[in-house]
């Protein structure tokens, strides 16, 4: 009985030493090797979540631009008109801003930004005589802290490689448009030349602010309502670059210290001095002034109808606070064809370089751990004769 157990046990032993496989080193497998290393990565995953615009949600942004001014001072060859049917080019200034934007949601953003913009006005540069021979003049700093709304009509799709720590974008698409809507605070401080020199005119009430049946002292803290819109186009590592234009209105008309009427020049002279009285009417510097009844008590020196009004129009670039953006698709690595396994095996040992090679010492003792049992129970037993009784 014993002798059945062990011939059972050395047959199935002997089954499983020829059922094992070889190790096969430096081949595929699947038996597809022609040469070749096996491949020893796989096709990454895409991260297809719906939240996967929220990688790349908050990014912070500066722009450099011109800024315009629509207001009551100089202008076209006409009566003062509002928007930019009175815009004047040559006025045009600079204008810088910095910022973050946050998206809400995959089309939805906010953006904070800080702005600086010169603004200037003067009615040498119109024609038209009335507003011509009134001879005012100014310039001011604008410093805006603004929040916009922005709705994305088209965006770049970006996709994201699940584990990765890089951002690719699929669809081949690099641009973007959005419409904005907002509302800030900005303060100004409208100053005028005379004889080469600028003087502050909120403090000298050129429009009899503050005197007996004069208007009140105007704030220079006022709030803006930007509206406008943008393009932007994708680049490498996160940067975008755009073009943004915005409108702004504001609850304002003294920007450029002229709003109302003429006040009594010589009660401006009394009570704020002669500089005041001077920049209160300067076409009294003109000798060939057609008509100086225009310049007198309660004729108009402003448009009180629209308050005062700039353009922003700016180069912006943007940097997301997210794993680096490609803008090529992806494409799966493949080893170019070469020398076959062995002949570069080969090559390295001629160089003097130790490859890796299943010849080695450490793998050939591997190789003869497994043993298969050695079959043997002695000599067989002759055939005895059969008995008969």
């Amino acid at each position: 009985m014993n002798k059945i157990l062990l011939l059972l046990v050395a047959i199935f032993l002997t089954y499983q030493g020829h059922c094992q496989k070889k190790a096969v080193f430096g081949k595929d497998p699947s038996g597809n090797n022609k040469g070749r290393m096996a491949s020893t990565y796989k096709t990454p995953k895409l991260d297809n979540s719906s939240s996967d615009w929220t990688k790349t949600r908050f990014e912070y942004t500066v722009g450099a631009g011109v800024c315009a001014f629509m207001g009551d001072l100089g202008g076209q060859d006409g009566p003062s008109k509002p928007f930019l049917y009175d815009f004047e080019p040559t006025q045009m200034r600079y204008s810088l801003s910095g910022g973050a934007r946050y998206y809400l949601r995959e089309y939805h953003a906010f953006k904070g930004t800080f702005s600086y913009a010169r603004v200037r006005g003067s009615d040498a540069t119109t024609n038209y005589p009335n507003r011509h021979y009134r001879n005012l003049n100014f310039k001011s700093p604008i410093l805006e802290l603004s929040g916009h709304y922005e709705l994305y009509l088209l965006k770049p799709k970006i996709l994201h490689l699940a584990g990765a720590r890089s951002t690719q974008i699929f669809n081949g698409n690099r641009l973007g448009a959005y419409v904005s809507a907002g509302a800030g605070v900005f303060y100004f401080n409208p100053k005028a030349e005379l004889n080469g020199e600028w003087y502050a005119l909120k403090p000298l009430g050129t429009e009899g602010q503050g005197l007996p049946n004069g208007p009140k002292p105007y704030k220079r803290l006022n709030i803006t309502f930007p509206l406008g819109g943008g393009v932007t186009y994708l680049l490498n590592w996160n940067y975008t670059i755009g073009v943004d234009v915005s409108y702004r209105w504001t609850t304002t008309d003294y920007i450029d210290d002229a709003s109302g009427y003429y006040y009594d020049n010589d009660i401006i002279a009394q009570n704020n001095g002669k500089l005041a009285a001077i920049l209160a009417n300067p076409s009294v510097l003109l000798d060939d002034v057609p008509n100086p009844d225009w310049y007198t008590k309660n004729q108009p020196r402003g448009g009180s109808n629209s308050n005062d009004t700039y353009l922003f129009a700016q180069v912006t670039l943007s940097h997301s606070f997210a794993p680096s953006i490609s803008n090529k698709p992806y494409k799966q690595g493949k080893r170019k064809k070469g020398k076959s396994y062995n002949q570069r095996k080969k090559n390295k040992r001629e160089n003097g370089k130790k490859g890796k090679s299943y010849k080695t010492k450490g793998i050939k003792e591997k190789k003869k751990r497994f043993k298969a049992p050695k079959l043997d129970f002695g000599k067989k037993r002759k055939k005895s004769k059969i008995r008969t009784f």
